[in-house]
């Protein structure tokens, strides 16, 4: 049963609450100054009542947007966020990690990474190419939104988009499809290019595919791609890279064998068992080390 707001807002009643509450995030919720006296006692009878936050019993009463709420907690603890009001124009509501931090899904990426800051990275393994056996499973999803994740932590963290026949990532963040990446820093043999800085993210450096390749797999097999890979790892905390399908092209295979660790992204009710196992025999021929599989439920 929802629950109606029961204080419509007065622009004349609206003052800045001043609170003695040790709560930071309803310190600034009412430091905001939108709410009135009397919406403020609402909120606080509610809260006792139903023994909540002061936060959770505002957005219950319909007097305070679940993405305000985000924004004051992530000020209050330095926690990167997305706000559906300000940010949905750019970036792609497939970050769940910054729109809805306290989904079950952004739950689900902070757990991979925790995982994965306990094993590989703990070994000095700091780069990942996540892997797909088919389009549409989720890897371009799961590779921005592990990005997102690492970042929020404060861990300089460095997406490349190495899916050259079908890019999405800068779709998802916003960027210019013109913007150079991937394949101009292969083409002009610069493996120093600097990525493209998401700016709303600290912490989260792009390095977007760049222009049309009519040889991907070539680009990808050089030794410019190894040189680059080899600087990413030293420059960057955490490298992500989003690959195209791994069983209608071998360029998942080796961008994963310059890497040297690779993620398995599947999805339930699409993806087949036999094919998360082709991917790993094939994985295990190149060498490379399988830091997880992982099941999309999407």
């Amino acid at each position: 049963m929802a629950i109606k707001p029961s204080y419509q807002k007065d622009a004349e009643n609206v003052v800045a609450v001043q609170t003695s509450s040790k709560d930071p995030i309803e310190q600034q919720i009412l430091a905001a100054g939108n709410l009135s006296e009397a919406q403020v006692e609402a909120i606080r009878g509610f809260q006792r009542r139903k023994g909540l936050t002061f936060g959770e019993a505002a957005i219950a009463l319909g007097l305070v947007r679940r993405d305000s709420l985000f924004l004051a907690l992530s000020k209050r603890y330095n926690y990167p966020v997305l706000n559906f009001g300000v940010d949905e124009g750019r970036f792609s509501r497939e970050l769940v990690v910054g729109y809805q931090p306290f989904s079950t899904a952004a739950e689900a990426f902070r757990s991979v990474r925790s995982a994965l800051a306990t094993g590989p990275l703990s070994q000095g393994k700091n780069a990942f190419a996540v892997i797909g056996p088919h389009r549409k499973v989720g890897v371009t999803y799961f590779a921005a939104n592990l990005a997102l994740s690492f970042a929020q932590m404060a861990v300089p963290t460095l997406l490349v988009d190495a899916n050259l026949r079908k890019p999405r990532l800068a779709a998802l963040f916003g960027v210019d499809p013109k913007t150079e990446g991937l394949v101009e820093a292969l083409t002009h043999g610069d493996a120093e290019l600097p990525p493209v800085t998401i700016d709303i993210v600290p912490g989260l450096s792009l390095l977007v595919a760049g222009a049309t390749a009519p040889h991907p797999q070539e680009l990808l097999s050089s030794k410019e791609f190894l040189t680059l890979s080899q600087n990413a790892q030293r420059n960057y905390g955490v490298v992500i890279y989003d690959t195209p399908a791994a069983l209608e092209s071998a360029d998942a295979y080796v961008v994963a064998s310059r890497v040297g660790a690779a993620m398995i992204a599947a999805r339930r009710h699409r993806t087949k068992v036999r094919d998360i196992s082709k991917i790993s025999r094939a994985l295990e021929g190149f060498q490379c080390d399988i830091a997880g599989t992982v099941l999309s439920k999407f």
